[in-house]
């Protein structure tokens, strides 16, 4: 893992595959044009990436979002939500993940942040904030949060990316989905960033074959 924090510190500086990795993943909505980039007047949101030091394999944590929330209700998600006035998207997340899944920030070990995903159904700009989170985490979750999901990025790698129809609001979307974890899909907004990971991932695995 100390190979992997080190590379991931570094190459959150450096340029990211971002667009490229998103538009893999990316839902499409029947009549709608979805943007890679952000508008200027998006509303600000963060989420926190936070991997596990204490993991053997490279491991962030996912929530099932609870069923009783308004937006985006029984989906896998990071914990985070909308950056307040005087915030910045790193504060919005360690603030989101202490209040959703009870983790002290002080226990969060930021590294940088990865490339923003626009989210057309809240228009917000989200910020992933990635971070290593120190020690053995107790999870307290709030009632925001239905389950907590440890996810492997060797897990991720091995899975097959899935493609599917879904009706929503008399729409279809087209949507590329993984299966992590039955019956609920990763995908959508959640799956864009972590795609971008699983590709920095890739290039992790590259560089450790090349020594």
């Amino acid at each position: 893992m100390a190979g992997w924090i080190e590379f991931l510190q570094r190459r959150l500086s450096e340029p990211l595959p971002g667009q490229a990795a998103h538009r893999v993943v990316m839902p499409i909505v029947e009549g709608q044009e979805r943007l890679l980039i952000p508008p200027k007047d998006s509303r600000l949101a963060a989420v926190l990436v936070a991997f596990l030091a204490a993991a053997s394999e490279p491991t962030c944590v996912l929530t099932l979002r609870s069923h009783q929330l308004s937006r985006h209700q029984g989906e896998w998600s990071f914990p985070g939500g909308m950056v307040h006035p005087a915030e910045s998207p790193t504060d919005a997340a360690l603030r989101e993940a202490a209040e959703e899944l009870g983790i002290p920030p002080e226990q969060v070990a930021v590294l940088g942040t990865a490339t923003p995903v626009y989210v057309p159904a809240s228009h917000a700009a989200v910020v992933p904030v990635v971070a290593v989170l120190q020690g053995h985490p107790n999870f307290r979750p709030n009632g925001e949060v239905a389950e907590v999901f440890l996810l492997s990025l060797e897990f991720l790698r091995q899975l097959p990316l899935r493609r599917a129809e879904w009706v929503r609001n008399h729409r279809i979307i087209h949507a590329p989905y993984w299966e992590i974890r039955p019956p609920v899909p990763l995908w959508g907004a959640t799956a864009m960033i972590a795609n971008e990971l699983l590709w920095l991932y890739t290039e992790f695995r590259q560089s450790c074959a090349r020594l």
